[in-house]
Formats: structure tokens, sequence, C-alpha cells
């Protein structure tokens, strides 16, 4: 398992910082006696280098501590105005033990120098300030360029969200369909053919919208679903069962846009629609934070859309890179649920 560090470079930082650290801090210890010889310095280095990576280790420890209390980047001067202190109060245990260890184990024959521990304290102090606001640039640098890569990725999935949107319901196959049915309501009932084509004009405006918000509010996706559904039952007739019960404040809360569209597309084109046993769809809330969508489960042998999937999975992503709740899919083998979390606001546009 690999060790969580404070950033990616903290080892590199580590090797540049320590290696002079080390040589700096025997000299103020034992003097300037540490270069009479090549075997000296290399027998103070290493014995020096051993008890302090074990220190690194533990204020390495507690700055992770810390940092997990305070995560954002907007908290770098809270864990820096926590972390100094901190490693003050044990820079000035660390000193005396590195005079111990000298003193009783002999390590080498130069001789510490006890009236020197109070600068080399307070030289261990300034390098502890130095590495604490060297790791947290890198730190900061580096979530900065993670933000920029996920914006990136969720302009791409959003992009390829209104891609598929638009070839799910604007390819020729479904406009046939949608002709092929208003023009038997034509023939049979005026009135039903009208309101047909409304909602038809409905979906395809709602599908070429111009806006480029991240997320939309809920009521302009349950307009879209009501429309949608409408329109899927007048072409399949009873073989589609569908309810739409949301609570009327939650639908200010907001959702990626077209959501709607490739859940309700992905059920029809994947369940088997028949007037004996119909497939049930319905919308509706359970809590303050989701609208859960819920279909009975028909097995169907072929499906036309091989790529049907994509559209959901590319949703699923975008919640994920959204930084919010993941979707929660349940199914029992007769019911399949999906649970879409909501944002209070909107949270930005592209």
């Amino acid at each position: 398992m690999a060790l969580k560090r404070y950033s990616k470079k903290e080892p590199l930082v580590f090797v540049w910082v320590m290696v002079p650290y080390t040589i700096f801090i025997n000299m103020l210890v034992l003097g300037t006696c540490i270069f009479d010889s090549v075997s000296l310095f290399a027998r103070s280095f290493l014995s020096s280098a051993i008890y302090l990576f074990f220190v690194y280790a533990i204020f390495g420890i507690v700055a992770l501590l810390i940092q997990k209390r305070f995560p954002s980047a907007g908290d770098m001067f809270r864990r820096i105005a926590i972390m100094l202190p901190v490693f003050y109060v044990m820079n000035a245990i660390m000193v005396p033990g590195i005079f111990y260890i000298y003193g009783q184990w002999l390590l080498v024959s130069c001789t510490p120098k006890p009236g020197m521990t109070g600068l080399t304290i307070l030289y261990g102090c300034v390098v502890s300030t130095i590495l604490t606001f060297i790791n947290e640039a890198i730190a900061n640098w580096e979530a900065w360029k993670r933000s920029v890569t996920e914006t990136e990725k969720l302009k791409n999935a959003y992009q390829r969200s209104r891609v598929l949107g638009l070839r799910g319901q604007l390819n020729p196959h479904f406009l046939f369909n949608c002709f092929n049915t208003l023009s038997g309501l034509i023939q049979e009932n005026e009135d039903k053919a009208e309101k047909f084509l409304n909602e038809m004009t409905k979906v395809h405006r709602y599908l070429l919208r111009s806006d480029d918000d991240l997320l939309i509010p809920l009521e302009q996706e349950i307009k879209f679903a009501e429309s949608y559904l409408y329109l899927a039952k007048e072409r399949f007739g009873d073989a589609i069962v569908s309810s739409v019960d949301v609570d009327q404040h939650l639908l200010k809360k907001n959702i990626p846009p077209l959501s709607m569209q490739v859940i309700l597309e992905n059920i029809i084109y994947t369940n088997a629609l028949s007037k004996t046993d119909p497939l049930h769809i319905r919308i509706s809330s359970a809590n303050e934070h989701e609208v859960m969508v819920t279909n009975s489960i028909h097995g169907k042998t072929v499906v036309q859309n091989l790529n049907i999937d994509e559209g959901l999975d590319n949703l699923l992503n975008k919640y994920r890179m959204l930084n919010a709740d993941n979707v929660v899919i349940h199914e029992d083998g007769r019911n399949r649920t999906l649970h879409l979390p909501l944002f209070d606001e909107k949270e930005g546009s592209i």
C-alpha cells in the first residue's frame, strides 16, 4: 500500500532540503570537527539522517492529520497557523534528542556542544517553516491543476451529453416514428394530433436550447420528462404506464441537463414493451436531496441501440466530476431505481 503524502513532490522536497539541513544541523551540534575525515563526516551524517528521517515521518503524519481536518484550499492559512506552533514544539523536543544520542551513544568522536541547543532549535523551526510553506504551495498548485483538468473533463462530458441527447432523439428513426404516430393521429383525432405536435415541439426545443449551464432547475427536466413520456405513450399505447410525483418545493433545486432524457431513453430501449405486461415508469421524490426514477424490468433479448448505455455512463461520470454524491442504482430483479442527487444552487456555467 502506497504511503499517503502531503503532495506528490514531497519526496523530492525531502531530498533537496533534508540533505543540507542534516549537514548544517551536525555543524551546529558537533562543530566543524565533522569535516576532519570522510569517515567521521559519513558516520555523523548517517546517524543523524536516520534519526531525522523518523522525526520527519512524525512531522508528516501530523501534517496529514491537520490537512485531513481542514482539506480545502481556502483553509491553507488555517492549516499553517496550526502546523507551525505544533512543529515548533516538536523541534524543541527533537533537537535535544540529537544531543542525547551523540552524548550517550558515542557514535562519533566529536563532542556535542550543549550551548548551541537554543540556536539549533531556532534553526529547526526556520526549516520547518520553510518546508511547511513549500509543501503547502505545491499541494495547492497540484489541487489547482486537478481542478482545471476536472473542469475540462466536465466541459467535455457536458458537450458529449448534448451530442448524445441529440443523436438519441433527432436521428431519422426517432423522427420517423414520431411523424408516423402524428400521421395516424391526424387521421383519427385532430385534437390529439395537435397536442402530440405541441409536446414533440417542447421536446425538441429543450434538446436544442442554447444555454450552457452545468446545472438547470429540476422543474425544466420534469417538464421535459412529461413531454417525452407523452410521446412515448402515444407511440406505444398501453405498453407504457408512467407517473410523475415530485414535491413542488424540490423543483427549484438543480440537476445536470438532459439527465431525464438519457435515463428515460435507456429505460425504453433496454426493456421489452407489451400491452399485456406494461413497462411502469415513475419519477418521484423521497427526500430533500434526490429525485428517483423507478422502472419495472422486462428482459429484452435484442437491444436496437448498441450505444444506449453510453449516455447513462456519461451522466454517472458527470456527477462524479461535479463532486456530488454518486448516482445510486438499486435493482431487485423486478424493478430498478436510480437515485439522482439534487444541487441546492447553480454551481457554474461553461
